[in-house]
């Protein structure tokens, strides 16, 4: 009886430090908004590091404002150069798996690829940086893929929480960046996560964006935040 006391009481103390405030990203948890009163907007960027991240990273610099990247594994390989400009900066770095993939295509969208794709991701990073020990502990499933049934399961069991987003707006060639730049700030809110992407083609009308939904949202008070930060709230 006394050693299933101790087991019970040390399980309640894990389960209160990961429920408190200061924890970051419950493995097998779904985010997409922080529960927060304060002016705080994350803002992450999908499918990179591409050709556009460093004048975004300057953006960035130039206001202050660390954000989050979920990094594809391709481009890792392609540009590890800027994979460590972003973690130099002093950015979050999260896994959006290896290829791609799109797992709404229910063939071949196995929890075993998934571990795979995510895998291969942390050792491409690892590479990137030259730190054999880094790994990140937050995924973005390609085209917002999510279930319950092993999505999850599989992400707890491999230490991983998951992130998505408040709100979207881009790439509709009938709307200017302005344009799609006012729909990002009419969605906002306190403990919002807006997703942009930094890698892909064309990707010049997303910096346009971001600096007008940056500048404008600034005026209103608003700070931005890297997603674990804005969580812990």
């Amino acid at each position: 009886m006394r050693r299933f006391i101790q087991r019970l009481i040390s399980f309640l103390g894990i389960s209160l430090l990961l429920g408190s405030p200061g924890f970051t990203y419950l493995p097998g948890h779904f985010y997409t908004f922080a529960h927060t009163h304060e002016k705080l907007i994350a803002l992450t960027f999908d499918d990179g590091p591409g050709k556009t991240t460093p004048d975004l990273l300057s953006v960035l610099k130039q206001h202050d404002i660390h954000a989050t990247f979920f990094m594809e594994g391709t481009q890792i390989e392609r540009y590890p150069k800027m994979v460590r400009e972003v973690a130099a900066d002093g950015h979050e770095i999260g896994n959006h798996t290896y290829w791609h993939f799109n797992y709404h295509n229910k063939k071949n969208a196995t929890a075993g690829r998934l571990v795979h794709e995510l895998a291969q991701t942390e050792f491409a990073l690892q590479r990137a940086l030259h730190d054999p020990k880094f790994h990140t502990n937050v995924v973005r499933m390609p085209y917002g893929y999510f279930n319950h049934s092993w999505l999850l399961p599989t992400l707890r069991a491999h230490g991983y929480a998951l992130v998505h987003w408040t709100y979207v707006k881009e790439n509709n060639p009938q709307e200017t960046p302005e344009q799609m730049a006012d729909d990002y700030i009419h969605h906002a809110r306190p403990g919002a996560i807006f997703l942009f992407h930094d890698g892909g083609p064309r990707r010049d009308r997303m910096l346009t964006e971001v600096i007008e939904v940056i500048e404008a949202l600034e005026r209103e008070g608003y700070r931005f935040v890297p997603a674990d930060e804005l969580l812990k709230n």
